[in-house]
């Protein structure tokens, strides 16, 4: 019976017992509106219509991590794994948006349309709620296949993640 639990033991070390999860990049984009543009503050780059990513960052959010005001308030999180700060033109606003980016890589047990390119969106009611200094959080997400231990039907991984502001509340 000792040499059971020994067994067990050392089999338990050699195999491991963490789940590793693999990523990939996705190499594309298209912001849908072709009068929206998302600028790098630092100049680094300049999204307008189909787009290269000019970055990949690792925030690696998904709906059982972040939501609600955790959400709201993961750009100080995302600054910390790649996002860059950016300014955001949207022909609706006044004046230019400033913002938070995320072009996360992607875990390879993904599918949907959020896995193979970044399509943006910024719906007029996000613009708008954005005034005043509030944060609005614009993104897209894809879904993960299960796998033989996890039910994963129920998490949603964010592809990318604009955080938008009329105020430079990002610093």
């Amino acid at each position: 019976m000792k040499y059971a639990f020994l067994l067990l033991g050392a089999l338990l070390f050699l195999s491991g017992c963490a789940t590793t999860t693999y990523t990939k990049n996705i190499s594309q984009g298209v912001i849908q509106e072709s009068d929206v543009v998302i600028a790098a503050v630092d100049g680094s780059f300049r999204l307008q219509g189909e787009f290269k990513a000019p970055f990949q960052s690792k925030a690696h959010y998904h709906s059982l991590n972040i939501g609600g005001e955790k959400l709201i308030k993961g750009y100080q999180h995302a600054l910390g794994f790649g996002a860059k700060h950016v300014r955001i033109k949207v022909p609706s606003a006044q004046k230019e948006l400033y913002g938070v980016l995320t072009l996360d890589d992607i875990d390879e047990r993904g599918f949907g349309p959020g896995v193979s390119s970044y399509k943006i969106i910024i719906p007029e009611p996000y613009v708008n709620a954005a005034k005043d200094g509030k944060i609005s959080v614009v993104y897209e997400y894809y879904h993960i296949k299960d796998d033989a231990l996890f039910d994963n039907s129920n998490i949603k991984k964010y592809s990318w993640i604009l955080w938008l502001s009329d105020k430079d509340v990002f610093k």
